[in-house]
């Protein structure tokens, strides 16, 4: 069968190339071959010889030791053998490769030149005379260089060398890219690559290149599957951890970027890719000092790595500001020196330009990615990937009609990656929305199924969210904030496009986030569960303030820190039990660590965790440092101090000495939480713990909870007994035993031990919310009551108490006990709107108008939606004389629920009271519309003319 690249008009036959100028006649050289692409590099050295007669061999020696960072002895080899034989082309090509990966680029063009007079077909020298023009600023003659692949492959009809098409795959990759021609694509992933994998079934390099191919689109599960292969032929090769640690960045999975980092710097040590991978994952955990030091490092293998310079220039960016000059000395800056350094050197810096632009992006610097973007695209506009990369960033910012322009070309450009297209498809969906335009926010949303949401949102965030949090915060955003609301599309639900807004990909683990200028939620009418829309963007305006008012120079626990200060004064129930287990295990978050609970966390427990803490953070700031305390810590952030640097200087206490008294704080806020919230989850660590004190009763009795809920009665039973022959009365031993009769059917005695266990001051929470239970069945409101009182006393951090108390008083319609124990429940329930409904209802019976209209708001802020809300909001507000307050809320409830035409009649009515007749007019006339026969309205409308 004749193939061809697609996009060329001569075609030859796909047999081979490239042959190597000596013939392999050792018969252990194929085995050698295998030991070093499985990654066996001892044994191949073993088999190869220390100075081998066969140039092959010798490549393969040096390789050997290349993939493990020995530099010295793979030189050696090579030099060996030139000195003792003949000029060799692939010795020599090899010689130039080292040299250019260790940035030496006059060695290594002297050496290519060497080898490709010798042989002007050898892939390895080939390659390297392209990459060498490319790195130099030759783009013509780059090109060129790469072109001659596709000549070469179209005109030769045999080939045996994987490595040689390997090199074809790559250079036709770049050429694509480089002329706009994405329909290769499919060629090099289908065809060419799999080719190489027949040949040598065990050539890792394919499935790599493969993967990177993927993952520049954007085709992470793809990338994933290619690298994962190309680890179960070679776990012991560093280039394919350095890619992994990649992927893991991309993916924000910072702590498993860095160990796939270091692994690879283990088996390589100095290697350049995976110390500007382990520097970036310290720049996206916002410690840039630490990563200029990692990209320095890695600067000193290569200092022509244009890549690596880049990421160190958006260190220098993330670590001292964004001046290329500093105004006091007038003295250039690293980043300064830097730029300067690459444009007075480099007569097409565009590499450079791009990985600055792409630190600057994690690093959250949009303004300065989008300005390094253009610079990119300007010196190199054979980048492709920039044009993506800058119209992501561009939606980050809220420029959606120039993301439009750039993320169109881009998709002329390639139409396989994955953000590009489904960043389109958002902007699609969006020019059908429309826009409620505030002093201070633009709310945009689906008029069809949002209009109420965003009418009451832009309302909220003027009156309720934007004078509150500046004038706190002491910073008001310079445009603004556009605020965007999305809902179910196009068979994709409100939750997609909010996701794909935000990053470009499918899922984003959140109802809601910020990117510094915008803010985008998911319609509380798309979500399987209720939410408080108020709080969440409230929450959400708290990081707008406070990133711009740092310059986006805030580490991620922080201005979480403050965002939940600000979204409510109660925390959910949740927290403070997790806390308090986790400090039992002494796994709890540092200041050094607690983003990766944010950005990547291993579970929702570590996720849960790491808002506690950051919460407390907080709070432990203002208790122990003053009122002012947050504000000094912005302003250290502001002046692109460290947290470290900012404790030291500006609260005059080491981190060290910072972290032990928090911790102390921690505990003694989990010193109300129930004490079973304190046993360690870890069974070995509490078997371990009641070995070494068979004596302690409750370590017994917990133990034998821990088996039980495993369903290991015997071992429960054990324990159980072993700490009642010590405590006949001790409460968990008792339920232990009472579930254990249950279980064999021995009702009767297993009742009497729930009882006991229930009984007393120590009474156990699990027999007592079971006996409760079953006096509630039994009709026994009064004594269930007190039964869950007593818990909920016992136990005031543990939300179950507390519901249901409420529900047996809502069986007794005891409405003063609701009114007492319903906030209580709220406080911590933030997203409950029938409680909220409730206590409304309940304020309005007792004429407590102020109170029924602010439980009716809030639980409107929980669903916009619900005609009841609003029409209790509206009585409350008529009440209080409120009239066209009270009337907009008829009108809504109506609207809502357009049967109950009493509502809109009742909005009329109100609007000509207060004055404002044409709208109750207006109302009446569209009512007529839909109910041309009803006649209350008609002679409403009459009795005003």
């Amino acid at each position: 069968m004749r193939r061809q690249f697609i996009y060329w008009p001569i075609t030859g036959l796909l047999l081979g190339l490239f042959l190597s100028t000596t013939p392999v006649h050792a018969d252990d050289l194929p085995q050698a071959k295998t030991h070093y692409l499985k990654g066996r590099y001892a044994e191949a050295r073993e088999l190869l010889g220390e100075s081998p007669e066969l140039d092959q061999a010798a490549v393969l020696l040096a390789r050997t030791y290349r993939a493990e960072g020995k530099r010295d002895e793979a030189k050696q080899a090579l030099e060996t053998f030139l000195t003792e034989g003949a000029p060799s082309a692939p010795v020599l090509a090899e010689l130039a490769d080292m040299a250019f990966d260790s940035g030496d680029l006059e060695t290594a063009a002297r050496h290519n030149k060497r080898s490709l007079s010798l042989n002007g077909k050898l892939a390895l020298a080939r390659w390297l005379d392209a990459e060498l023009a490319r790195v130099t600023g030759d783009l013509k003659q780059a090109e060129q260089g790469y072109e001659w692949f596709i000549d070469h492959y179209n005109a030769t009809d045999q080939f045996t060398d994987p490595e040689a098409l390997y090199y074809t795959g790559l250079a036709a990759a770049q050429y694509a890219r480089w002329t706009r021609n994405s329909g290769q694509f499919h060629f090099l992933v289908n065809e060419l690559f799999p080719d190489i994998l027949k040949l040598e079934p065990n050539y890792w390099p394919a499935h790599l290149a493969l993967s990177r191919l993927f993952t520049e689109k954007f085709n992470l599960a793809l990338g994933q599957k290619h690298l994962s292969l190309a680890l179960a032929i070679n776990g012991n090769q560093a280039d394919l951890y350095a890619h992994r640690a990649e992927l893991g960045l991309l993916a924000y999975n910072l702590q498993l970027a860095a160990a796939d980092a270091n692994r690879a710097l283990e088996i390589c040590p100095g290697h350049v890719a995976a110390t500007r991978a382990l520097g970036k994952s310290r720049l996206a955990d916002f410690r840039p000092r630490e990563a200029i030091e990692l990209l320095q490092a890695a600067a000193e293998q290569n200092p022509t790595d244009h890549e690596t310079l880049g990421y160190l220039a958006s260190a220098y960016v993330a670590a001292e500001g964004t001046k290329r000059t500093d105004p006091e000395t007038d003295e250039p800056t690293d980043l300064g020196k830097l730029i300067q350094q690459q444009t007075d050197t480099h007569p097409a810096p565009g590499e450079f330009f791009a990985a600055l632009a792409a630190g600057c992006d994690i690093v959250r610097k949009y303004p300065q990615a989008v300005e390094y973007f253009r610079e990119a695209k300007r010196h190199m506009p054979q980048l492709i990937h920039v044009h993506a990369d800058l119209g992501m960033v561009q939606m980050r910012m809220g420029n959606e009609e120039e993301a439009k322009e750039v993320l169109e070309e881009a998709f002329k450009i390639d139409p396989f990656h994955v953000r590009v297209k489904n960043s389109l498809e958002v902007l699609d969906v969006l020019e059908k929305y429309e826009t409620i335009e505030t002093e201070h926010f633009l709310v945009r949303f689906d008029p069809e199924k949002d209009a109420v949401l965003a009418e009451y949102a832009a309302e909220f965030l003027e009156e309720n969210v934007y004078p509150v949090v500046c004038e706190s915060m002491g910073y008001e955003p310079q445009e603004k904030t556009l605020i965007e609301i999305f809902n179910q599309a196009r068979n994709t639900s409100g939750h997609g496009w909010f996701s794909a807004r935000m990053v470009g990909l499918p899922y984003v683990g959140t109802v809601g986030a910020c990117a510094g200028k915008m803010i985008a939620i998911t319609s509380p009418q798309a979500t399987a569960r209720p939410f408080h829309w108020g709080n969440v963007l409230r929450h959400e305006f708290v990081h707008v303030v406070n990133l711009q008012q740092t310059d986006f120079n805030i580490p991620h626990w922080y201005t979480e820190a403050l965002a939940v200060t600000y979204e409510s004064d109660d925390r959910p129930p949740d927290w403070d039990e997790i806390l308090a287990r986790r400090l039992v295990d002494d796994n709890i978050f540092n200041l050094d660590t607690i983003n990766h609970g944010f950005i990547r966390p291993a579970d929702g427990e570590d996720w849960t965790l790491a808002y506690c803490q950051a919460y407390y953070y907080a709070k432990f700031l203002t208790e122990n440092y003053g009122d002012d305390a947050l504000r000094k810590l912005l302003a250290g952030y502001t002046a692109y101090e460290t947290t470290p640097e900012i404790l030291e200087k500006r609260f005059e206490v080491s981190q060290e000495d910072f972290e032990r008294r928090y911790r102390k704080f921690l505990e003694h806020q989990v010193m109300h939480v129930s004490p079973s919230s304190h046993r360690t989850s870890d069974l070995a660590k509490l078997t371990r713990q009641a070995e070494e004190k068979p004596e302690d009763v409750d370590l017994q009795a917990d133990l034998a909870m821990a088996y039980l809920s495993r369903k290991n009665l015997p071992t429960a039973r054990k324990h159980a007994n072993q700490a009642l022959q010590v405590d006949p009365e001790h409460p968990l031993a008792l339920y232990v035993m009472a579930r254990l009769h249950l279980a064999i059917g021995d009702n009767e005695a297993g009742l009497e031990k729930i009882e006991q266990a229930a009984s007393g001051e120590r009474a156990d929470r699990n027999a007592l919310a079971l006996l409760a239970n079953l006096r509630l069945k039994q009709g026994k409101a009064d004594e269930a009551l007190t039964m869950y009182q007593k818990g909920a006393a016992q136990e005031p951090a543990r939300l179950q108490w507390q519901e249901s108390i409420i529900r047996v008083l809502l069986v007794q319609k005891d409405d003063e006990g609701l009114l007492q124990w319903i906030p209580r429940v709220t406080a911590r329930k933030h997203h409950d709107a029938l409680l909220r409904k409730k206590m409304a209802d309940l304020h309005l019976g007792r004429e407590s108008w102020e109170e029924a209209e602010k439980w009716a708001y809030d639980a409107i802020q929980i669903d916009a939606t619900d005609p009841q809300a609003h029409l209790m909001m509206g009585q409350a507000l008529r009440e209080q004389e409120k009239l066209a307050d009270a009337a907009r809320q008829y009108r809504v409830a109506g609207q809502l629920a357009p049967q109950q035409i009493s509502w809109t009649m009742e909005a009329a009515r109100l609007y000509h009271e207060a004055g404002e007749t044409d709208e109750g007019r207006g109302i009446l006339e569209k009512l007529l519309e839909a109910h041309p026969d009803h006649q209350p309205a008609q002679e409403l409308l009459d009795s005003w003319k």
